[in-house]
């Protein structure tokens, strides 16, 4: 009986340390969207090269794929009107070293002297490497809006 909990008693203190676990990780991959998010938005090319892992895949709304290097190179001349990206929501599921964020983003701009404004949604994969999260895939789709998945059914 006192084997039992002692047993009990461990595993309790167990999950219960692999929860708080969780819990930090998806706080830290939170952070590290926040952090992004503004990178973008900066075209800050150094934080989004210490972010990103050597053999990021980035697969764009239009279903082309872009390494870490096309990417950042991507970002050297910005447009004249740049967007600007708000980070709606960020959901994180962590598995051990690897972690998947799904975001919803909403990117607003003006558009001949009119505020326009794009839903996103992407899927990020982060792995822990040396005990640094970085980025190693991401995949965005444009949402569509409701009269254009309407137009889209017919």
């Amino acid at each position: 009986m006192k084997s039992e909990l002692l047993i009990a008693a461990i595993t309790l203190m167990l999950s219960s340390s692999v929860l708080a676990q969780q819990t930090d990780t998806v706080k830290t991959i939170q952070f590290l969207e926040e952090e992004m998010n503004t990178a973008f938005n900066r075209y800050d090319a150094t934080t989004l090269n210490r972010l990103w892992g050597e053999d990021l895949s980035f697969i764009s709304p239009n279903g082309s794929i872009a390494t870490k290097a096309e990417r950042l190179a991507g970002l050297k001349l910005p447009p004249a009107s740049i967007p600007v990206s708000t980070n709606e929501s960020v959901s994180v599921k962590v598995y051990d070293d690897i972690a998947v964020a799904i975001v919803l983003s909403k990117w607003t701009a003006a558009a001949d002297g009119k505020p326009t404004s794009t839903l996103f949604r992407a899927t990020h994969v982060w792995a822990r490497r040396a005990g640094e999260w970085k980025l190693v895939a991401a995949h965005v789709s444009q949402l569509r809006t409701k009269l254009q998945s309407d137009l889209c059914e017919r």
